[in-house]
Parts: C-alpha cells; sequence; structure tokens
C-alpha cells in the first residue's frame, strides 16, 4: 500500500508602507530681487553637531518576529520553512491520505530533526506516527534514517504495528475480494556503505514480519488456491542492494540518476514460513533542460519468486492507479514527467505513465495488459535552502481520477 503523507497549510501576510506626503509650492512670477546680504552674518552650523544623538529623533526599528523569521524567507518575503527545518528539533507533519484504495484518511506524524551543519541537505530524521483510514485500516511505528562515520554508512530502519484492509482483484472475481492483513509487527532496514565514488553504495537489507489474513466474507469451501488469506503467517528475510545516485537533491531532485537493484530472500533459515524471492530492479532520472524546463523519468521492475502469499504479488504503481489494483509476478510501471518553472517559486507539471504485470505463474492472478495514466498537477517551493517542494496532483487512469498530496517528489517513497 502507497500512502501519500503530504500535506501544508499555508498563510499569507501583507504589509503597506505609506510615504508621508510633502510638498514645496512656488508661485509663478516676476522674481522678487533678492535682498542684500548682512554686514555681519552668523556662521553657518556646523553640519557635525556637537555631543551626542538624540535618541527621539533615530528612526524606529522594526523588530522581526520570531514566527516571521521561521516560516518566512528573508530574500523574498515568501513563506518558506528553510530556516525552521535547518534548526533541526521537533516537527509535528499532519498525514492526509488520499489513497482511493484504503478511502482516504488522516494521521499525525512527529518529527525530530538533527541537521548537519556543513550540509543542511544531510539530515537525520526520527519519526514517530500513527494513521488511521477510511475503510477500517490503521498502523502506527517508528521510522528512521541517517548516515554515520562521516557519511561513509547510511542506513534506514522502521518498526510498526497495524491492519491493512484492502481488495485483490483475481481472475474469478474481476470486481474484487476484500481481505485484511493485521501486523503483529514489521520490522524493516538497510545498511550501505558508500564506495571511494561516493554515488555507489551497496550493503544488506532486512525485512520480517508476523501477520494474520482473512477474507472479510463468508466463503463455504474457500479454494486451495484462495488459501493464503485465511491463516497465519511469519516472514523473514535477508538481501542485498546496490545502489548509484548522482541527484542534486534527495528530496526534489532536478538533475541526476537514482539507479538500484535489491533481492531478498524469505527463507526458513530467517524464520520465515515460506521460501520465496522478492526482486526490485528501479531507475529514476532527472534532467534540466532548459532554466524553466526540466525532465523527470522512471522505470520500475518488481518480480516475486517462489511459494509467496498471494497478496505479497507484485503491483503497478503509478498515479492515477490504484494501489494493489493490478498484480502479479511481475509488475513494470514507467512513467515521464515535465516541468514548467514559471517562477521562482511555483511550477506546473504533467506526467504521464504505462504499466503491466505478468501473471507468470501466479496462481490467482491474470495477465494486466497495458494501463495508462497521467495528470497534471503545480509545486510550490516551501524550503528553498533545502530545494523542498510540496503540491498536488490530479490523475486520471482505469478507474476515473484521483488527486494526491505530495511533498517532495511525487516518486520520493521508492527513491533512496
Amino acid at each position: 500500500m502507497r500512502l501519500s503523507p503530504r500535506a501544508f497549510s499555508i498563510a499569507a501576510l501583507a504589509a503597506l508602507a505609506l510615504p508621508a506626503p510633502g510638498a514645496l509650492a512656488q508661485e509663478a512670477g516676476d522674481p522678487a530681487p533678492a535682498p542684500p546680504a548682512p554686514v555681519s552674518a552668523p556662521p553657518a552650523p556646523s553640519a557635525d553637531p556637537v555631543g551626542p544623538p538624540d535618541p527621539s529623533q533615530a528612526p524606529p526599528v522594526k523588530k522581526e518576529s520570531k514566527f516571521h523569521r521561521n516560516f518566512f524567507d528573508e530574500t523574498d518575503g515568501k513563506l518558506d520553512f528553510s530556516n525552521f527545518l535547518a534548526k533541526g528539533g521537533f516537527f509535528p507533519m499532519p498525514v492526509i491520505i488520499t489513497e482511493p484504495a484504503v478511502d482516504g484518511g488522516f494521521g499525525v506524524v512527529a518529527q525530530f530533526i538533527t541537521v548537519n551543519k556543513d550540509d543542511p541537505k544531510r539530515t537525520t530524521r526520527r519519526m514517530l506516527g500513527a494513521v488511521k483510514t477510511g475503510n477500517g485500516s490503521y498502523g502506527y511505528g517508528y521510522f528512521q534514517s541517517g548516515s554515520a562515520f562521516d557519511d561513509r554508512v547510511s542506513y534506514k530502519f522502521g518498526v510498526g504495528r497495524g491492519k491493512v484492509t484492502l481488495k485483490a482483484y483475481p481472475d474469478i472475481l474481476p470486481s474484487g475480494l476484500e481481505y485484511t492483513n493485521k501486523y503483529d509487527y514489521g520490522a524493516l532496514a538497510s545498511v550501505r556503505l558508500h564506495l571511494a565514488d561516493s554515488r555507489f553504495s551497496l550493503g544488506p537489507l532486512f525485512d520480517f514480519r508476523k501477520l494474520h489474513s482473512r477474507i472479510d466474507l463468508d466463503i463455504e469451501d474457500l479454494p486451495e488456491r484462495f488459501s493464503d488469506f485465511e491463516r497465519k503467517l511469519k516472514t523473514g528475510a535477508l538481501g542485498f542492494g546496490v545502489h548509484f545516485d548522482s541527484r542534486d537533491n534527495a528530496m526534489t531532485p532536478t538533475e541526476g540518476l537514482n539507479i538500484y537493484a535489491e533481492g531478498k530472500f524469505n527463507d526458513g533459515a530467517f524464520g520465515s514460513d515460506r521460501n520465496f524471492q522478492i526482486y526490485d530492479v528501479h531507475g529514476y532520472g532527472f534532467h534540466k533542460l532548459s532554466p524553466e524546463w526540466r525532465l523527470g523519468a522512471k522505470v520500475e521492475v518488481d518480480a516475486i519468486r517462489g511459494h509467496y502469499p498471494v497478496y505479497f504479488a507484485s503491483s503497478i504503481n503509478l498515479r492515477g492507479i490504484e494501489a494493489r489494483r493490478y498484480q502479479g509476478e511481475t509488475a513494470v510501471s514507467t512513467e515521464l514527467e515535465i516541468t514548467r518553472q514559471i517562477s521562482p517559486r511555483w511550477a506546473l507539471l504533467g506526467f504521464a505513465g504505462l504499466g503491466f504485470t505478468d501473471a507468470g505463474g501466479a496462481r490467482i492472478f491474470d495477465d494486466s495488459g497495458a494501463k495508462i495514466a497521467g495528470g497534471g498537477g503545480f509545486r510550490y517551493r516551501i524550503a528553498r535552502k533545502l530545494g523542498l517542494d510540496a503540491g498536488i496532483d490530479v490523475a486520471y487512469g482505469p478507474s476515473g481520477a484521483v488527486f494526491y498530496l505530495q511533498f517532495g517528489h511525487a516518486w520520493a517513497f521508492n527513491l533512496d
């Protein structure tokens, strides 16, 4: 399930300064002769007054409020979170979920940010949060990401619990089969060592879960191939990933590449009840065509093999297509995005994507065929110094229109 925790409240302040009116007028006519100079004129006063200046004559200095310094940029006076985020500390973030697969939802994430003073783009994030959705799904947990050993090692890990209700679309039930997975726990982590060329990194992956799945309907004589939906299951996986990252910005990149290949191996030796493998090969590219135009492209190939639970099957991941709507043993998702920067703060964008699944040996799914989705949106540079954008996308796909609140790039959830 892909959630979109991206929400902002935007305020505007304005001030008017009126100059004091004043004018010197001179009537027209013949100028009068100048009076003769006096015989003894007093000396002109000195330009530099003697003695200390009178404080009452100095213009008042307008003192900027702490709120204004934190949330408005000192260069253009626009709403901006750079100074607030650069200080680190506590940052509460509302979460608005717009994913139609879970009927939307709301949550709160408490972020604790530690900023590297030498490089403010390198931060340690600690997040504690909880969400609840319209279809009864919920979750809560802790996530942390950062770097160590002078940025030679980067890491991510998260733990949580929750319940997720979704629909699968098997070949014999095209209208969908609703099921619920209740997670007693889920724990995921990765550690990557950066090589001499820091753009390359590699390292291990960890993924451990315990869940109970059930179908939200009373179905007698459930076919064997649907039995995964009515059982308890533990999964335990170790894996490995190789990454290349040359992006100019981690959250809203405008130039560079992010490419990685990962494999996770669930096995009884790691505590898994099933032996199966998950493979992901993702590539994202960003390029400035001109100061006003930039292009983005992504290709995601996700595959699963072995004796996997059917609800773990790969799925198409595109704006405009519901999460987990089209599943199979292999899923391919491609998308192009073009952005027009109309001012230093505002940008417009359009995007279009194509995805498909191959059922392979999947026990309940059919091939999806080609699925197309696309749309447009806008972005506002919410943190200029960090290069961070926020905005809204509206996409149209096979099931109709969907809107997304974005914090960072729309692909940020799958980027490093």
